[in-house]
């Protein structure tokens, strides 16, 4: 019994890895022929297409992991039926439960090493490979939203460079409170303390501003005080985006942030526990797969196994759009979100299992 469970959990491994290189090679194909398009002609050389190709691996791996497991698992029940191996293992007294469970570990394995080991590798990798692809902002401006603050660098037009720094932050009146600048230009070293502001047409207008020169170590009060920025409320929204590129251990911290500033939501939410629970998830789609290919007998055609496990994937994969959508549209708590993606591809499973065996 150890070894065929042995056996079954070292042969799970095994297709997920080669799986995951295959597409891995292919996906990364195609991402070349998209970087071509993409790249500024004058950065169109060898190294940076290997570069960019590079930070894509771990999120590439990273998003593909779960149609990985369910191409990996048809293979393997394939091969196993193929091979005779499926119905030696159910007259030596094996349930189709008990060959699932080595499998299961062995799902669970690599969506284990997706989580705690590519999840950071992943945020770090993305935000270097927009930031490459998106340098020319990255130089004008620099938005980040880190514990309970709102940090701002911003270079405008006059070359002035702005450090700005935000305790309080309304993103729907673009109201700002208890702001603190450095402020660097031509040599001059200025440093802005304000309780309130607002940013309005890309100007950043300051009420009661206490101006201190560093250089000449003088102060100033200003009843309003404005600066020029090159940025907008939009340019803030986006900088939200980033969220997906938040390794899994901050996702708590995080998510107060966001709070802070008005910026959280249901989708958010949705988005970090399913990346939590993606070892779990991927289990679930091992079960469904192996409920749908472990009926096939040895006559019956590759390619029909290999058509059933991408349209499972699929409908997996629109089934968790819909509800994305309707969470975000909605505004529907992400744990209910999340028990519909789960609960149905369980009972799916659990039905064709069932019928597995009781035959």
């Amino acid at each position: 019994m150890h070894k065929i469970n042995t056996y079954l959990l070292k042969t799970s491994i095994k297709y997920v890895l080669i799986n995951q290189l295959l597409i891995l090679f292919l996906i990364i194909f195609i991402n070349l022929i998209e970087l071509s398009r993409v790249i500024e002609k004058e950065n169109q050389t060898l190294f940076n297409y290997l570069y960019l190709s590079f930070l894509k691996i771990p999120s590439i791996i990273n998003e593909t992991s779960s149609f990985v497991i369910i191409i990996s698992t048809a293979f393997l029940f394939r091969y196993l039926i193929k091979n005779n191996e499926l119905i030696s293992m159910r007259n030596v007294g094996f349930s189709i439960f008990d060959i699932f469970q080595p499998i299961s570990i062995g799902v669970f394995l690599f969506g284990l090493f997706v989580l705690v080991i590519l999840n950071p590798i992943t945020a770090i990798s993305e935000i270097k490979y927009n930031k490459y692809l998106n340098n020319q902002n990255e130089n004008m401006y620099s938005i980040k939203f880190s514990e309970n603050n709102l940090w701002i660098k911003n270079i405008n037009s006059d070359d002035r460079i702005y450090y700005i720094n935000i305790k309080n932050f309304d993103i729907a009146k673009m109201i700002a409170e208890d702001i603190e600048i450095l402020s660097i230009h031509e040599g001059k070293r200025e440093f802005f303390q304000s309780n309130y502001g607002i940013i309005k047409d890309q100007n950043f207008i300051l009420t009661e501003v206490n101006q201190f020169d560093i250089l000449n170590d003088s102060y100033f009060n200003h009843n309003e005080y404005v600066l020029s920025l090159n940025f907008s409320k939009d340019n803030i929204l986006k900088s939200n985006i980033n969220y997906k590129n938040i390794p899994y251990y901050n996702y708590i911290n995080h998510i107060k942030t966001m709070k802070k500033f008005n910026l959280y939501s249901s989708a958010v939410g949705l988005f970090y526990f399913s990346e939590v629970l993606k070892p779990v998830f991927m289990i679930l789609l091992a079960f469904v797969v192996m409920g749908f290919t472990g009926k096939y007998h040895r006559n019956d055609s590759f390619f029909k196994v290999l058509f059933y496990a991408v349209l499972i994937g699929f409908s997996f994969y629109i089934l968790r759009e819909i509800i994305n959508k309707f969470t975000i549209t909605f505004n529907i708590n992400f744990l209910f979100s999340y028990f519909i993606i789960f609960i149905i591809p369980f009972i799916v499973g659990l039905y064709k299992t069932i019928q597995i065996e009781n035959d």
